[in-house]
C-alpha cells in the first residue's frame, strides 16, 4: 500500500514541479529531474542512460525524475509522447541484464476526459481579449477597422467569425506547447549543470553533459523569444506593449558560474512558465494587469533570453 501512495505522489509532483513558481537566490538546487545517490557514485552506463536520453530529445515527451542508486536506477515518468517513451524503454531494456531499472508510468492519454465540442474554444482569457481577436484576424473575414470597432459581445464575435475561433484556439495551443517545452527543458539545467561543470565525473561524461545542458539552455531561449513575440499581442495597450507607457524594466540578475547560471535560468523559466499559465487561465477569466507589470511578462521573458546569453559566457569561460 505505501509504495502505491508513494508511486502516486511521485506522479503528482512529476505532473506539478515544472509549473511551481520559483525560488529567489542559489540555496538549495532544484533536483531537476535527478534525485537519489550523488551522480559521482553513480554507474557509468545509467549516466550514460541518462545523458543519451537527453541528447535524443526524449525528455520533450517523456516527463521524467531519474532515482539514481548505487546499482540501479527508478525513473518515474508521465508520458506526453508514446514514440519517445518507446524508445526510452528500448534503451532501458539494454540494460536489465547488469544493472536493476525500475519504470514506474503514467500516460497522459489514459487521464483525458472523453472529448465535447467546448474543447475546441480557446480559454475565455483570449476570446475577450479584444487586441488578440484584432491581431488574429483574417483580413479577408474581418468586418471591423480597429479595437474599438470589435463587437462587445465576443460571443456575438464568434458567431460571426468562427474562423477567429478556430485561430485563437491554435494560438493557445501553440503557446502552451511552447510554455510547456520552455519548463520541461528548464527544469533539467541545474543536474545537468552539475554534472557538465563540476569534477566529480569523467572528462568524457562531463563534456556530454555540457552539450547537452548548452543545447537545454539555446532551445529554452528560443522558447522565451517565440513567447515575448506571441504575448505582445495579447497585452492591453497602456502596459508595456505601447511606446507611451513602458512598465518598469526588470533588473539584469548574474550568476558567477556555469552552474548557479543554469540554476538561475531554470528559475525564470519556471517561474514564467507559472505566469503564463496565469495569464492563460486566470481566476477571474479576464487577464489580471498584476500579472503584465513591475515588470512586464515580455520583460521578464527578455531577461530570460540575457540570463540564456550570461549563462553560454560563462560556460565558455569554464574549464
Amino acid at each position: 500500500m505505501k509504495w502505491r501512495l508513494f508511486f502516486a505522489i511521485t506522479l503528482l509532483i512529476i505532473g506539478n514541479a515544472r509549473g511551481l513558481p520559483a525560488q529567489s537566490g542559489f540555496g538549495t538546487p532544484n533536483t531537476g529531474g535527478v534525485s537519489g545517490a550523488p551522480l559521482r557514485d553513480v554507474a557509468v552506463p545509467l549516466l550514460d542512460l541518462w545523458l543519451r536520453f537527453h541528447e535524443a530529445g526524449l525528455c520533450i515527451g517523456v516527463d521524467s525524475i531519474f532515482v539514481f542508486h548505487a546499482k540501479g536506477l527508478e525513473i518515474w515518468c508521465r508520458v506526453k509522447d508514446e514514440r519517445s517513451y518507446q524508445q526510452l524503454s528500448a534503451m532501458v531494456e539494454s540494460l536489465h541484464n547488469d544493472y536493476r531499472i525500475d519504470l514506474y508510468t503514467l500516460h497522459s492519454d489514459r487521464e483525458k476526459k472523453p472529448y465535447t465540442p467546448e474543447d475546441d474554444d480557446p480559454p475565455p482569457s483570449f476570446w475577450t481579449n479584444a487586441e488578440l481577436r484584432q491581431y488574429l484576424r483574417d483580413p479577408g473575414f474581418g468586418r471591423f477597422g480597429g479595437v474599438g470597432d470589435l463587437p462587445a459581445n465576443p460571443a456575438e464575435d464568434f458567431r460571426q467569425d468562427p474562423e477567429l475561433r478556430r485561430r485563437l484556439k491554435l494560438f493557445c495551443d501553440q503557446v502552451l506547447e511552447w510554455v510547456n517545452k520552455m519548463a520541461r527543458l528548464a527544469g533539467d539545467l541545474p543536474p545537468l549543470a552539475r554534472a557538465g561543470y563540476g569534477t566529480d565525473l569523467s572528462p568524457g561524461i562531463r563534456t556530454r553533459a555540457r552539450a547537452v545542458c548548452l543545447d537545454h539552455a539555446r532551445e529554452v531561449e528560443k522558447c522565451a523569444g517565440r513567447l515575448a513575440e506571441n504575448l505582445s499581442h495579447a497585452l492591453p495597450h497602456g502596459t508595456g506593449n505601447s511606446p507611451g507607457a513602458q512598465p518598469p524594466k526588470e533588473a539584469p540578475l548574474t550568476a558567477a558560474s556555469p552552474g548557479e547560471g543554469a540554476l538561475l535560468v531554470s528559475r525564470q523559466a519556471q517561474d514564467l512558465s507559472q505566469r503564463i499559465l496565469h495569464f492563460i487561465y486566470p481566476q477571474a477569466h479576464t487577464v489580471t494587469l498584476s500579472d503584465l507589470r513591475e515588470p512586464s511578462l515580455i520583460d521578464s521573458l527578455k531577461a530570460l533570453q540575457q540570463s540564456v546569453s550570461d549563462f553560454e559566457s560563462s560556460a565558455k569561460r569554464a574549464r
